[in-house]
């Protein structure tokens, strides 16, 4: 469902009812614990359902009312924690304007990040007295939010929800019988409203919807048809009927900063089609924003299979925009999975209708989402005649880095958002992750890769259990960014390096064949592991001893 998609809760409670039981047989599991200051059972219907639809399936429960700070020194705390600290418990239903002990919020809620939990954060939103815009209570809830802002640590979440208040209007928002009666901050419905964007962030946190963008350019990037009226005719006055055309630039430009890979895919003369760039000065995407420019008179949807195959991508990761409805029914009746939302006829309304689809939600950018175009555009350069002499002056170094705090989030996101290399489809809640960290015995490294040209960040994964002298990969994914690199050998180097320490003799992966995955049986199979085993649903591969093909990566560990 999408941001425009909005549910009343006697709608999201028939929704959940349709789910069937708490617990079933598919989807990512997730816990979940909503806590705050009020009551918030009428957002849990509508949470429930979200994320379902994003594939994960949630057990949610409530802290006793008011007793989360409490809560959160307990031992089981789950995945994600949403504390949502409404204005009408701040204030107590609009009676006072006390203060609060801002400190104590925040060292709760470093307790449970450093405990794994990824936690989110609703600070106190907008108040019906506050259509007095010099109310008293307007400067108290700005100040308030203010102090919890500076004070809550940067890995949480803070998910203000004025943009909803908005939406629905105030009318619609607050509702002070449900206070009075059941001390719920706000109307059944705005709750609702809350959950469903409560599972969209949650949903987004642990993986994107979408990593690429393929674009068209005549009455998309640009107002008319470039090959007829030329640049200069073109509509992008900013002041005038250029101005939705840039605001898509910059809403695109904006996406490619926080790691989303763009490509122009436009049926056009190549030449004619890069003049707009060099020529109007008015445009906001500059050329080199691209990762790929396809511009010809060939199918598109064939430009945009081409795009993801550069990216090592699957299709499923891929979003075409392309104001012709003929030419996206095309791309999604061919490539089954590809992201294509509907465009609005006027060209004023395609922003604000692609921000309200969240799916390009970014709750959290990390500074290796960052980096990842960057690489996208090095993947896109020709590859060199002489490939090994070209890897070895690449001067690559792998760093082995232990799993902790710091990079947990990162480890998660890779596991849940990796699909070509994965070779276990593993991926497991915050909490499960947390529960195989803790065994003291296993093995737990994220790496992290740089080159002479650049820095990409943490790429991969490696999770192994031991149970004696036995080694079993729980997880293993990789970044496709790093493909055909011979970081897979580099990796598989030093995990046989750290079983030798350990004296553990034989290692076992149990493979399990997905859609995208295929390429990791063959690496499976060149480091000199053998199928012993088929369990259905999964490939036991297994050897005494790893055989590390040769590779040009210097590992060091930390």
């Amino acid at each position: 469902m999408t941001g425009d998609d909005q549910l009343t809760y006697q709608q999201a409670m028939r929704a959940a009812r349709e789910l069937g039981p708490d617990s079933p047989a598919h989807g990512t599991p997730l816990r979940i614990v909503l806590g705050g200051n009020a009551n918030n059972d009428f957002a849990k219907p509508a949470l429930r359902v979200q994320l379902a639809a994003e594939g994960f399936t949630a057990d949610i429960r409530a802290s006793a009312y008011g007793n989360w700070i409490a809560e959160s020194f307990g031992a089981d705390l789950g995945d994600v924690w949403v504390i949502w600290l409404s204005a009408m418990g701040a204030s107590r239903g609009m009676t006072a304007r006390p203060d609060h002990d801002l400190d104590a919020v925040a060292s709760a809620a470093t307790r449970l990040t450093e405990a794994g939990v990824k936690v989110v954060v609703i600070p106190p939103e907008s108040l019906p007295v506050e259509d007095d815009p010099f109310s008293p209570f307007s400067a108290w809830r700005a100040g308030l939010v203010a102090g919890l802002v500076e004070r809550l640590p940067v890995s949480v979440t803070i998910l203000p929800v004025e943009h909803l208040v908005r939406r629905r209007g105030m009318d619609q928002w607050a509702a002070t019988r449900y206070w009075e009666q059941a001390k719920a901050p706000c109307h059944p419905d705005a709750a609702t409203a809350v959950g469903q964007e409560l599972g969209n962030v949650i949903a987004r946190l642990l993986r994107p919807a979408v990593r690429a963008v393929a674009v068209d350019l005549d009455d998309t990037l640009w107002g008319g048809l470039v090959g007829e009226v030329g640049p200069a005719g073109l509509a992008l006055d900013p002041d005038g009927s250029g101005r939705p055309f840039l605001e898509l630039q910059r809403f695109l430009l904006d996406l490619s900063e926080r790691g989303i890979a763009l490509g122009v895919v436009s049926k056009n003369e190549d030449a004619q089609a890069r003049r707009p760039f060099a020529e109007r000065p008015e445009m906001v995407l500059p050329l080199d924003t691209f990762v790929r420019f396809d511009a010809s008179w060939g199918p598109k949807y064939e430009a945009i299979r081409s795009f993801a195959e550069q990216l090592n991508i699957g299709i499923d990761a891929v979003c075409f925009l392309d104001d012709s409805a003929i030419e996206r029914d095309e791309a999604a009746r061919l490539l089954p999975g590809l992201v294509v939302p509907d465009l609005a006829a006027s060209p004023a309304k395609r922003v604000e209708q692609l921000i309200r689809s969240r799916l390009f939600l970014a709750p959290k950018v990390s500074d290796e989402d960052r980096l990842r175009v960057e690489f996208f555009k090095r993947a896109a350069a020709p590859v060199p005649e002489d490939l090994d002499g070209y890897l070895a002056g690449l001067e690559m170094t792998l760093e082995a880095l232990p799993v902790d705090q710091q990079n947990l989030d990162r480890v998660v996101s890779l596991l849940h958002k990796t699909n070509q290399f994965n070779a276990t489809l593993w991926r497991p809640s915050p909490a499960e992750l947390t529960e195989f960290l803790a065994t003291g015995t296993n093995l737990a490294y994220a790496y992290r890769l740089t080159d002479r040209l650049g820095d990409a960040g943490i790429i991969a994964v490696l999770l192994v259990g031991i149970d004696g002298d036995t080694a079993g990969v729980a997880g293993w994914v990789m970044s496709c960014r790093v493909f055909s690199r011979g970081v897979e050998w580099a990796i598989a180097d030093h995990a046989a390096r750290k079983l030798a320490e350990r004296a553990v003799g034989s290692v076992e992966v149990p493979y399990a064949p997905g859609p995208r995955n295929g390429l990791v049986a063959d690496v499976l199979v060149s480091l000199g592991l053998e199928p012993s085993a088929d369990d259905g649903a999964i490939r036991r591969f297994r050897a005494d001893t790893l055989v590390v093909p040769d590779h040009h990566v210097t590992i060091v560990e930390r």
